[in-house]
């Protein structure tokens, strides 16, 4: 598996304290700030992962990992909310993204997840 990871969330700041922990980790993050940035970043480059924000403005993250998926089955999408009720968790799995990350993260169980 590469080590390449498309960080997506609409909170700048979100984006480069992930990169830069994950990037200190091995990881070769790059950023994305929406889910069209993050769909259109996946038809251009080859990534093993993606970890991106369910709650966003222009293209939610369950709506972008669904077109991700579409083109590359074999994607990991980890997607990150702080709404963590039942129905979130019910559209994460019949949408196929089998990872959900509870805002805040646990960065230790995050990072132990992505290994």
């Amino acid at each position: 598996m590469n080590r390449r990871i498309l960080v997506v969330d609409d909170d700048r700041a979100m984006v480069k304290t992930l990169c830069d922990i994950l990037r200190l980790r091995g990881w070769e993050p790059q950023a994305a700030y929406s889910g069209k940035e993050a769909v259109a970043a996946q038809r251009t480059d080859q990534f093993s992962t993606v970890l991106m924000d369910i709650k966003m403005a222009d293209m939610d993250g369950i709506s972008a990992s669904k077109v991700m998926r579409t083109e590359n089955p074999d994607l990991r999408i980890f997607l990150m909310t702080a709404h963590t009720g039942p129905y979130s968790v019910r559209e994460v799995v019949r949408e196929g993204s089998y990872h959900l990350v509870p805002k805040p993260i646990d960065m230790a169980s995050l990072l132990s997840q992505l290994e």
